[in-house]
């Protein structure tokens, strides 16, 4: 009954484990198809449209088809022209009419426009952003800026997408290229009114039927499907172009599923250990039950092999019922976990292989210990048995466990390099066991000193007088045979639960610790905008979520180049990194970081009154010779973190304005720009005044020579003034306070290193924020908001005061970082400000939890499954020792000893020996944490930068719970054995003296 029982752990456990090995990166990949946003799971392929689009699209699909030969995608295709101006101011992406692009919208109102050329060519469905931002009803008409002649389209529908987040409108998205919406017209139209016409086919692996088997074939397929659509003349009518992060989120995928077939093993050869000791233990125990049988059996001329096969048959049958429920139970348990098995081969390597495995140690372990323990024809005991060998294991077999240890240790070493430098593509076998093979190592050399230890132990309790202490000592040394396997076993589950605690405390903490620190806050929303402020309503809304009680900064990132190195450029309010990223200096010291690269007093400017609506300034144009007047004023209003945006108006005769402040904009005055024509006046002077004083440390206000080009006639002439020998045509001057902000930026290690940079010195970094020049401040291993190795950090204030004294714009903010609290709560918040067309993510660690969650899953059950065979074995070794030392409890009642004492003594044992071999456990689990607990951790996060580093940690509630549990059934095995030894020793029925 015991040994079916522990087969039904077994079978239930190594199911349950293999399942989740074999499944789980199968659900995994398909959750991540299906949760992550199509920017990150599809590719979009771009290129002009060919003379007959049908035979192009076939061209194309051919292609791809045999590029990804065997997996299944959906591909969305959409001619399109990407931007036509509209009459009035604005601009419209035109959608080519097709029943496949009907499909994924769904009308409000009106109908569709024709899709051939007739009478309902000048037709037009717009979407509801384009219907609202130019006032247009059914029935109203808008003039297209055709590149021969105006277009005038009639709206005859109005219409939204079905799923506005799908792949099918990557890139095409309301809105998309600063455009005010979408507008579907026929092929015809779009060909008149635009200057040429695109078609893109949007990629996206299938969610339901993509397995991770399939991932090497998908990423090698996206990354050359550009070069060979274009190398095809038919599909190609110009070169392809590609946008989304499929070939990265495959990749990232491809790791995910190589780290989950690292950490599942350890568990499922640490579980096969223990298994091969409680069932060794409890075949051992039945055999001894039944020597008596056995022997007689055997006087009776039963031969080996006869006992061999009955004991097969007996203990096969049993273990087969075992098996069939725990696989079962296994499978209820999976299903709502990774669902069902695959279909073939793997499938049926899922289902059958754990039982099986099962199945065939049970009875092999049933049948050796029966034959082996037959195989003597007296009654007398071995060396071990008889209580004068001091060693359960020899010390050339622990010698022989430490060094197959340190190779697979090794192995791991150069298993996890390879696969941290994406070089390895698979899995080493003899690498990803080196944990278990460590453990086991340290279990062997626990038992080759548990005879030494035990005798020393003896000798020390020697010296004391009476029996309470000596008598336990002495009956472990000689008991050795009997306690081996307990100690074995609770040495392996104290060391795997530790193992356990350290390696889901590290993982935790550093998927946690690097997932804020690249998605750069708690929350993070991607604005899908670019380019320059045009007015108030291009800021990015951080400062609306700060007046919220919420820790927020603008931030930009993006593509740079410094000197010859591609690199990635971040721009954000480094003030309040501390905040934002709190991850403790072991992977970023932002602390240090906040300290240094933001200016003392922010960006130069004069500070309005909170409840300030309006700006009054006058300007002035005087000259020589000739007239010159000013003709538009703008001033740059920016927020405390940084963003500036321009509010323009017209003067009057006088050079008087007075610009409204919308409630949106910042209150602190950075710029003002001034406009002047003239036919050619000479000798003019431009003045600004009514300009408030700025904030020290600036000074006065005085001319950006460089704004608007070098070439630039205005020379400063004094505060607020500029002059020019001579003025023809339209030439805008900016005035700035006074002062000279230094940029001073950090860079990674990675980039430092390629670059050969070195803290003081200048580099230019050129990328769509503008070009830069800066000062390295700090060299660091990563940067916040980015994945990229080779990245570099600069303040919003401060990029944002140089590119007002050197281009005539600055860049809008392209994210929100956010930190807070409530997840939950903040999350609401970033998508109410950010907009319908932001994408919002939080820093939950989704992608790889949907990997690795079983695998930390996988870690634990191994560690509980040990802890039940250990606690398996210990009832075993004292239900035998109950049967064996019988005869021992009467003689000791004869000398003297009482049913307490004599309980007593043999609880003593049982605790002394469990402490001693957790406590081994414990150091040894320790050891195997601090060898390969780091770099599992590292391998596992996918998603951190190589270049960061892993601070170890203790899940304390995992271990203390399993600690607990472990104890309170082996107190209760140890109340049980007192128990019944004080009943055995109050049996007076029993006379062993006398015998």
């Amino acid at each position: 009954m015991s040994t079916g029982l522990v087969v039904v752990v077994i079978a239930f456990l190594a199911s349950v484990m293999t399942g989740l090995a074999l499944r789980s990166p199968d659900a995994a990949v398909r959750a991540t198809l299906e949760h992550e946003p199509a920017a990150a799971t599809s590719l979009a392929l771009q290129a002009s449209q060919g003379s007959d689009p049908e035979v192009q699209d076939a061209a194309v699909r051919s292609v791809v088809a045999r590029q990804f030969r065997g997996i299944p995608l959906r591909i969305a295709q959409t001619a399109f022209v990407p931007e036509v101006a509209v009459a009035g101011g604005g601009s419209a992406t035109l959608l080519v009419a097709s029943d496949a692009l009907e499909e994924r919208a769904r009308l409000i109102s009106g109908r569709w426009p024709a899709s051939t050329s007739g009478p309902g060519a000048g037709e037009a469905a717009v979407d509801t952003d384009f219907a609202r931002t130019h006032r247009l009803g059914l029935g109203d008409t808008a003039v297209l800026s055709g590149p021969d002649a105006p277009v005038t389209v009639t709206v005859v529908g109005i219409w939204h997408p079905i799923a506005p987040a799908s792949a099918a409108w990557l890139g095409l998205t309301s809105g998309a290229g600063a455009t005010d919406g979408r507008a579907i017209v026929s092929e015809a139209l779009a060909g008149r009114a635009g200057d040429g016409t695109s078609v893109q086919w949007v990629l996206t692996p299938d969610a339901d039927r993509v397995t991770a088997v399939q991932l090497p074939a998908l990423q090698t397929g996206l990354a050359g499907i550009a070069d060979a659509l274009s190398d095809d003349s038919t599909a190609a009518a110009s070169p392809f172009s590609s946008s989304g992060q499929a070939l990265a989120t495959t990749a990232a995928m491809g790791r995910s599923v190589v780290a989950v077939r690292a950490v599942i093993p350890i568990p499922l050869s640490v579980l096969a250990v223990c298994a091969v000791i409680a069932l060794v233990l409890l075949g051992r125990l039945l055999a001894d039950a039944r020597l008596v049988e056995t022997r007689l059996l055997r006087s009776r001329g039963v031969t080996l092999p006869w006992l061999a096969r009955a004991t097969a048959a007996e203990s096969g049958a049993v273990a087969l019922l075992a098996v069939t429920v725990g696989t079962a139970a296994a499978q209820v348990v999976l299903l709502p976990l990774t669902g069902g098995p695959a279909v073939g081969l793997p499938g049926a390597v899922d289902v059958l292989l754990p039982p099986l495995a099962a199945l065939v140690a049970a009875v092999a372990a049933a049948t050796l210990t029966t034959v082996l323990s037959a195989r003597s024809l007296t009654d007398a005991p071995g060396v071990v048995e008889a209580g004068r060998g001091r060693t359960a294991v020899s010390a050339g077999l622990a010698v022989l466990a430490i060094i197959a240890a340190a190779v697979a240790l090794w192995r791991f070493v150069v298993f996890s390099s390879s696969t941290a430098s994406g070089d390895g593509g698979g899995i080493d076998p003899a690498g990803v066991v080196a944990p278990a093979a460590v453990l086991s190592a340290i279990a062997l050399l626990g038992l080759s000193l548990f005879g030494p230890a035990a005798g020393a132990v003896e000798r020390l309790a020697g010296r004391a007088r009476g029996v309470a202490g000596v008598l336990p000592a002495r009956q472990v040394g000689r008991g050795i045979a009997l306690f081996s396997g307990p100690v074995a076993l609770i040495v392996l589950t104290v060391g795997a639960l530790t193992f356990a605690a350290g390696y889901a405390g590290t993982f935790s903490g550093f998927l946690r610790d690097s997932t804020v620190l690249t998605t750069g806050g708690t929350v993070r929303a991607d604005l899908g905008a670019g380019g320059s402020p045009d007015d108030g309503s291009d800021l990015s809304g951080a400062d609306r979520l700060e007046r919220e009680g919420v820790t927020a900064s603008p931030a930009i990132v993006d593509d740079a180049t410094i000197g010859d190195t591609d690199a990635s450029v971040i721009v954000m309010d480094t003030r309040r990194l501390p905040a934002l990223v709190p991850v403790g200096g072991y992977l970023l010291d932002t602390g240090a970081l906040a300290a240094s690269l933001p200016g003392t007093a922010g960006l130069p400017g004069a500070d309005l009154p909170a409840g300030t609506r309006s700006v009054a300034l006058r300007a002035t144009a005087a000259s020589a010779s000739g007239a010159a007047a000013p003709t538009q004023m703008t001033v740059w209003m920016a927020t405390t973190a940084g963003e500036a945006v321009p509010i323009s108006a017209r003067p009057a005769a006088s050079g008087d304005v007075v610009i409204a402040l919308p409630e949106s904009v910042g209150r602190r005055l950075v710029a003002v720009d001034v406009t002047t024509e003239s036919a050619g006046a000479t000798d003019v002077t431009v003045t600004v005044t009514g300009l408030p004083v700025a904030s020290k440390p600036a000074g006065a206000w005085s001319l950006a020579p460089t704004a608007f080009g070098a070439e630039t006639s205005f020379r400063a002439a004094g505060t607020g003034r500029a002059s020019a020998a001579l003025l023809a045509g339209r030439v805008t001057t900016r005035f700035l306070p006074d002062a000279e902000p230094t940029l001073r930026v950090a860079v990674t290690t990675a980039l430092a290193a390629d670059d050969s940079l070195r803290v003081g010195q200048q580099i230019d970094v050129n990328s769509p924020v503008g070009g830069l020049t800066a000062t390295v401040d700090r060299i660091v291993p990563a940067l916040p908001g980015t994945t990229a190795e080779r990245a570099v950090l600069a303040d919003y204030s401060a990029v944002t005061a140089q590119l007002l004294r050197t281009t005539p714009s600055v860049a809008r903010a392209t994210s929100i970082w956010a930190a807070g609290a409530d997840t939950a709560a903040l999350e609401r918040a970033v998508s109410r400000i950010a907009g319908a067309d932001a994408v919002v993510t939080t820093a939950e660690g989704d992608f790889v939890s949907r990997f690795l969650g079983g695998a930390v899953l996988s870690i634990w059950l191994g560690a509980a499954g040990c802890a039940l065979l250990a606690v398996a074995a210990v009832a075993a070794a004292i239900s035998s020792a109950l049967r064996l030392r019988r005869g021992e409890v009467v003689v000791l009642r004869a000398v003297g000893l009482s049913a307490k004492q004599q309980a007593w003594t043999r609880r003593a044992e049982v605790i002394g020996v469990s402490a001693a071999a957790a406590l081994f456990g414990l150091a040894g689990g320790v050891v195997v944490v601090l060898l390969v607990g780091n770099t599992l951790a590292r391998l596992s996060v996918v998603t951190a930068p190589s270049t960061l580093s892993v601070q170890g940690r203790v899940d304390p509630l995992g271990m203390a719970a399993g600690l607990l549990a472990l104890l309170a059934a082996l107190a209760v095995a140890v109340w049980a054995y007192g128990r019944s030894v004080r009943r055995q020793a109050h049996d007076t029925a029993h006379r062993e003296e006398t015998r």
